[in-house]
């Protein structure tokens, strides 16, 4: 097993006696920091400049969405200019001489004292249930759904009220169909892009807004006309050859099909809001039945899920002989099976954060600058989680505080999950629980190590990947920390103190 973090100091308070126990680095580990540290300082030289005099408290319109102003940039790791490193390859060097910190020997030494508690954080993401054969990707949900919508020939109100009560499709379908063409689906980022497009109130820049004034046009239907064009894809009504056109006059025939009595005074804003709020809770609950029967059709995945739960519990983890020994997850998975997969230990605990199979589950976008915006509010993570009666997320970490860092959760790990921005609310909140800066708690972020004859080739890349977003993830965390000078070099400690570590886990 890999070595993380072997030159930490702990302290160990035992009997109200205060031992302290200091292992040696391993020397080729220290010229391998002494050589990230100098990566890191590249890092953090442009990201310094690209972010001098800015204001993050402005950050709430161009931050959430998507990255094309010059200030988000500078949170992306591919725009940042390092011609002579790649993060991914420094990584691949500095791996293999960092595990987890194995503090039993000392204890067995000191046997006539108690024991101390080790914990761990487990953190999932859908990733994990791909790795285990459950096909959960919003594409694999989407794909039958779009083809639906792909396959209407026909712009007679009779054709699509025949379409519509034969399929459980909803506005959301016709927006992402029209803005998604990725296997992962970033349904999150798409309504984003669409709540926050109320704010701008322009139809020819707005989605909302642009959509909104489709509906009011009277040329949607051609019940028995011929008015149509061929178009790459398909007929479109003539007029309608531009694809933003299209979407819109779309959405438009949805919402005039279910609502065939609207006038254009009832077609008023708050219409559309509480429309796309009543669609959204139905996409959730097809989105569920999809995953459970996806569970229900897949005699390996409870298998499967059984021996990764196991793999990553027990890398690193801490003999039970000389500590209590905690693990808690943190699932942002919809599927509960992983649950009874995991030795929970003396006080761990299973959270599925945006509900499971068989209750309410969410979708929604962060609210970390949302939340005094009125329209976007019933659409976060934040609101809907409160709408639900919120979650049981005590005994996930242990806190930390000036006078107890050594009790802060030791050991974060992250498996599966995209580390994308409508996540880093939560992400924020536990660096925050654990004080990342000052405490000792070590960061692992896997990904399911490749054995095929590309394996190098495919590593490398999945390790690069993870590392580009592991550096936009610590840049906007550091971005909130009191301490700017702190915040800048956070990357830089953790990687000179070994508690920053990506892992090629391997997987059959």
């Amino acid at each position: 097993m890999d070595q993380l973090g072997e030159g930490q100091g702990r302290t160990a308070d035992a009997t109200k006696g205060v031992v302290s126990h200091i292992p040696q680095f391993d020397s080729s580990a220290i010229g391998q920091a002494s050589k990230l540290a100098d990566i890191a300082s590249s890092v953090t030289d442009p990201i310094r400049d690209a972010l001098a005099g800015t204001d993050f408290g402005s950050l709430s319109s161009s931050f959430p969405s998507s990255l094309t102003d010059e200030v988000t940039k500078a949170f992306d790791a591919s725009a940042l200019k390092l011609p002579d490193y790649d993060l991914g390859g420094a990584f691949e060097g500095m791996t293999p001489n960092y595990t987890i910190p194995d503090h039993s020997s000392m204890y067995r030494e000191l046997s006539s004292y108690p024991k101390s508690s080790w914990q761990q954080l487990i953190i999932l993401g859908n990733g994990f249930d791909l790795q285990c054969g459950l096909h959960s990707r919003f594409g694999d949900f989407f794909k039958p759904r779009f083809e639906v919508i792909a396959g209407i020939e026909s712009y007679s109100r009779a054709a699509w009220e025949s379409v519509l009560e034969d399929s459980d499709l909803t506005l959301w379908d016709f927006i992402l169909e029209a803005n998604i063409d990725d296997a992962w689906c970033d349904v999150e980022g798409e309504m984003e892009r669409w709540i926050l497009s109320y704010s701008d109130q322009n139809s020819k820049t707005s989605l909302f807004w642009g959509a909104l004034k489709a509906v009011k046009r009277a040329d949607l239907f051609t019940d028995g006309m011929t008015c149509t064009v061929w178009r790459e894809g398909g007929r479109r009504l003539a007029g309608e050859e531009d694809d933003r056109t299209h979407l819109f006059c779309n959405i438009a025939r949805y919402v005039l099909t279910i609502n065939p009595e609207l006038s254009d005074e009832q077609c008023t804003p708050e219409f559309f809001v509480k429309l796309l709020k009543r669609d959204l809770g139905r996409l959730e609950r097809a989105f569920g039945a999809h995953l459970s029967k996806e569970i229900d059709d897949n005699n390996e995945y409870v298998g499967e899920c059984r021996n990764l739960c196991r793999m990553i519990v027990e890398d690193g983890k801490q003999s039970d002989e000389d500590f209590y020994v905690s693990t808690s997850v943190l699932s942002f998975n919809y599927t509960s099976v992983a649950e009874d997969h995991f030795d929970k230990g003396d006080d761990g605990v299973f959270v599925n954060i945006h509900g499971k199979l068989g209750e309410d589950i969410i979708f929604g976008i962060d609210g970390k600058d949302c939340m005094d915006n009125p329209v976007a509010v019933p659409f976060t993570k934040t609101y809907r989680l409160m709408l639900r009666g919120g979650s049981r997320t005590g005994g996930l970490i242990s806190t930390a505080n000036s006078s107890n860092l050594q009790d802060a959760t030791d050991v974060i790990k992250f498996y599966g999950h995209s580390l994308g921005r409508a996540d880093y609310s939560y992400f924020q909140s536990i660096f925050d629980g654990v004080d990342l800066y000052e405490s000792e708690t070590v960061l692992v972020f896997y990904f399911p190590l490749d054995s095929s004859d590309n394996s190098e080739r495919i590593n490398n890349e999945r390790r690069s990947k993870l590392a580009n977003s592991i550096n936009n993830l610590l840049v906007a965390y550091g971005a909130t920390m009191d301490n700017s000078d702190h915040g800048k070099n956070l990357m830089h400690k953790l990687l000179l103190e070994g508690r920053l570590i990506i892992r090629g886990l391997p997987v059959d």
